[in-house]
């Protein structure tokens, strides 16, 4: 609705169209004198009627632009941050997460949180700010939001997302995926619970392809994350050499409900890609502590696609290399690609792409890749003010 003082100018106008009235009797009366005094009375009377009218008309105009600046400045707060309190927070980075499940757990591991939103039609409106300390003295500044699952439902969120924030630096997608198990090369083999980071290969649209009667050839456009984000886990790994792993004690802080733990290993069953009901034993991994995710850093296949192929998992792993299918990631890597920012893509390990998938690990899952996230945003320099 517009804004301003709409009576004012409406009773101004009453006044001026007034003294218009007036104008045009004393115009119609001076033609019936000559050069008599009453004519010149008429024509002062004229003239002050023709003063008055310019005097209101410039009091209208006048109103009417102070009202014109007052809508402008509502426009403007409707494609910024449109709560004035909030306004010395500009978050630096996104995070988005497409499953409650996710969005909770990364909340859990941010402080100072507030709930905003944006006026306007549909969704993608609302946002949880909140902050990371950093090992600076500073902190990023996080911009929270929700997506529905699929690739075009994250990249249309990510595009929104950097409408209202056009000063973010990078986009991080949070939350659970399906591992991808190696067991025949220990070093490889990613467990349920574990951690994966996109590296510099990014993000692997494995649906994106042309199709022949003899072949399949994969298309896919090169998106490499953030360079930053990238140094930032590499340095995280150069700490776990030293057994400092500081994403670990977020874990706790992040899981929900309230008391969750982590399953049993005894729930950590691994089937054959090729007989289902054979079970195929975890090979023994010297860089596995109990209890504690292994993290791994590699490419992750995402498409419009749940996953429960294990045959199709394992070519995804020996034709790509990835170690993690999930269904946003690419759709992330497009948006962010194309606004010319950064991004990156964390997830925790709920199952293995099999007929096996369950709920069990979800949980678990989406609380270390929060954990990690925050472990990653808290070792990086805090953006200079």
């Amino acid at each position: 609705m517009p804004v301003g003082n709409q009576e004012q100018i409406k009773k101004l106008e009453q006044i001026r169209n007034k003294w218009e009235e007036k104008r045009l009797f004393y115009e119609s009366e001076v033609v019936k004198f000559g050069n008599s005094g009453k004519k010149f009375e008429l024509q002062q009377e004229i003239d002050e009627c023709k003063e008055k009218i310019k005097e209101k008309n410039q009091e209208i105009e006048s109103l009417k632009k102070d009202n014109q600046s007052k809508n402008n400045q509502v426009g403007n707060r409707a494609s910024t941050l449109p709560i004035s309190e909030n306004s010395e927070r500009k978050p630096n980075i996104g995070i988005i997460t497409a499953l409650p499940q996710e969005y909770a757990a990364v909340k859990q591991i941010l402080e100072n949180t507030k709930n905003i939103s944006f006026p306007g039609q549909g969704g993608s409106r609302q946002y949880l700010l909140g902050d990371v300390p950093t090992h600076d003295e500073g902190k990023h500044t996080v911009a929270l939001c929700l997506a529905a699952m699929g690739n075009n439902m994250a990249a249309i969120r990510a595009s929104v997302l950097l409408k209202h924030f056009p000063d973010l630096e990078s986009i991080i997608m949070v939350g659970i995926a399906g591992g991808i198990p190696y067991p025949e090369k220990p070093n490889e083999h990613v467990r349920l619970g574990d951690i994966v980071i996109s590296n510099e290969k990014g993000v692997i649209q494995y649906h994106f392809d042309k199709e022949t009667i003899t072949e399949n050839i994969h298309r896919h456009p090169p998106r490499p994350p953030s360079a930053s984000l990238i140094e930032g886990v590499q340095l995280l790994k150069v700490d776990e050499l030293t057994e400092k792993k500081p994403w670990l004690k977020f874990i706790d802080q992040a899981l929900l409900p309230k008391g969750q733990q982590r399953p049993s290993f005894e729930t950590d069953i691994l089937v054959s890609s090729t007989n289902f009901e054979q079970t195929v034993e975890h090979p023994q991994d010297s860089k596995r502590q109990n209890g504690e995710p292994r993290v791994f850093l590699g490419p992750i296949a995402s498409a419009d696609t749940l996953l429960q192929n294990p045959i199709k998992r394992d070519e995804l792993r020996d034709k790509f290399g990835v170690k993690a299918v999930e269904m946003e990631g690419s759709g992330i890597a497009d948006a962010t690609w194309n606004y010319e920012i950064g991004y990156l893509v964390v997830r925790g390990i709920c199952d293995y792409c099999d007929s096996n998938k369950n709920d069990d690990w979800q949980p678990y899952a989406a609380a270390v890749a929060a954990a990690y996230t925050r472990a990653l945003l808290e070792s990086m320099p805090a953006p200079k003010l």
